[in-house]
């Protein structure tokens, strides 16, 4: 059974021998995460990836996920220290091996903010620490109050304060140069508050001639405040339910959830569900009921994509995480096929390919349709059909190897690169014979095909033709 709903891997020291078998299990894109790793590396990876998609035969995605300001515990005498309720501990400016006593962290800014009564979270929030008393410029004293072990490299989470740091970090820029000399398909844009953050990186990747679209993650309070912006700016929006649920009441993170997933249906936008979604499986082979509904439920949500991040990239068992993130989504769709709602995109602004997906819905009441073929140059087209959810697969057709790898962000688009057609009667032809090969359809089925006019040529007049396989 083909899934529906896209699968997102994380590359990493586990999975990286076995890119082949997790394509061949179901993933559709893999990120590389930025803040592991070095050039070298990063490079083998994304290397082997293009050399398993060409082998698998299908198209496979990339997303260089940037690390952003993330602020970390800097390093630490023995690599971990063990810290009680009650203790107190000195932050300071200048970098320190860290002790029961005194630690430091990757934002030195941070003693300029620092404020008495404030919560400091550590850790993915299992620590915490309460501001005690304030010496600026060169350190601030925490009274613990949640106590444990704290580790090099941990997470610092500051619920209640707006750092006044760009989204874009100097690492961050050098990395953009790097990856603006391969071939990503996304860059997801970490932290994002704004959607001026969003057009700062868009203008980066203009200047070095990069067009990878940009995935913007939600993980940070302030960016549900300007969330319509940043959707409306943003290519896909990622919701990342780690930083996010350290930083907001983690009561709220799946309203959070559901709200910004219907806003990106609403808006035609792609919508990523990330972050502990099979956890357990980084050290067992089954995931838990409360993970199976987890998945189950960003399908319910209508999200275009899941993804594993720790479960692949660091998992005693990265293809039974895949191959069981693609049974529970196999599942779900399969309750959606008889108890969904219909997917209708409203569009802030009138669009002929969605009121060519609303011409599709009505064929579809009064025909049996097979499937959908698209002819796209951009990939626009294949991903506002794509938000339609239609009872029938949509194959999207490109002659842009780019906009064919695109496509495997979104929902039920699978994707083939061809010749671009010369005239309209060419790529009706190439639309039939390709969805017949698929197996999409077969010699008598009804299928409709979209295109536009001039062909491959982006707003140009669309044209949607209901053909018979022949």
């Amino acid at each position: 059974m083909r899934h529906f709903t896209r699968i997102i891997a994380t590359l990493g020291p586990a999975s990286a021998p076995l890119v082949g078998s997790l394509i061949r299990a179901g993933v559709d894109l893999f990120r590389i995460n930025f803040s592991h790793g070095d050039e070298r590396q990063r490079e083998v990876y994304f290397n082997d990836i293009r050399s398993a998609e060409k082998e698998a035969g299908r198209p496979v995605a990339v997303c260089a996920d940037l690390c952003g300001p993330k602020i970390r515990v800097g390093l630490i005498e023995g690599g971990s220290v063990e810290l009680e309720a009650g203790q107190e501990i000195v932050i300071q400016r200048r970098p320190v091996a860290g002790n029961a006593q005194r630690l430091s962290t990757t934002l030195p800014e941070l003693v300029d903010v620092a404020q008495p009564g404030q919560h400091i979270l550590l850790s993915d929030g299992r620590l915490v620490f309460e501001v005690a008393r304030t010496a600026p410029p060169e350190e601030f004293t925490c009274r613990v109050v949640v106590g444990g072990t704290l580790a090099s490299g941990k997470g610092v989470n500051l619920p209640r304060s707006s750092l006044a740091i760009s989204s874009l970090t100097e690492k961050d820029r050098g990395d953009i140069r790097w990856i603006a000399r391969r071939d990503f398909d996304y860059v997801a844009l970490s932290f994002v508050r704004t959607a001026a953050d969003v057009a700062e990186l868009r203008a980066l990747l203009d200047a070095h001639g990069c067009g990878a679209h940009i995935i913007s993650k939600i993980e940070k309070p302030q960016a549900l405040d300007d969330l319509d912006a940043i959707i409306d700016a943003s290519d896909a929006v990622m919701v990342a339910r780690g930083d996010l649920g350290v930083e907001l009441d983690y009561a709220r993170v799946p309203v959070v959830q559901k709200s910004i997933a219907r806003t990106c249906e609403l808006e035609g936008k792609s919508c990523i569900i990330a972050t502990e979604m099979l956890e357990s499986m980084i050290h067992g082979r089954r995931p838990t009921r409360a993970e199976v509904s987890d998945v189950a439920n960003a399908v319910f949500d209508h999200a275009d994509a899941v993804m594993l991040s720790g479960e692949s990239a660091v998992g005693r068992h990265p293809v039974e995480a895949v191959t069981a993130m693609r049974r529970i989504v196999e599942a779900s769709e399969q309750f959606l096929q008889t108890h969904g709602r219909a997917v209708e995109p409203a569009l802030a602004e009138p669009e002929p390919t969605a009121a060519l997906a609303a011409a599709i819905r009505r064929i579809q009441e009064m025909q049996d349709i097979k499937a959908v073929i698209v002819f796209t140059a951009s990939g626009f087209g294949a991903r506002i059909l794509s938000k339609s959810r239609f009872a029938s697969p949509v194959l999207a057709l490109s002659h842009a190897p780019r906009t064919v790898r695109r496509c495997c962000l979104y929902y039920g688009v699978s994707s083939l690169e061809v010749p671009k057609p010369e005239n309209l009667s060419q790529l009706i032809e190439l639309c039939l014979a390709k969805c017949k090969e698929a197996g999409l359809a077969a010699a008598g089925d009804r299928v409709i095909v979209v295109a536009a006019h001039p062909i491959g040529v982006p707003g140009s007049t669309k044209v949607l033709v209901l053909e018979t396989v022949r």
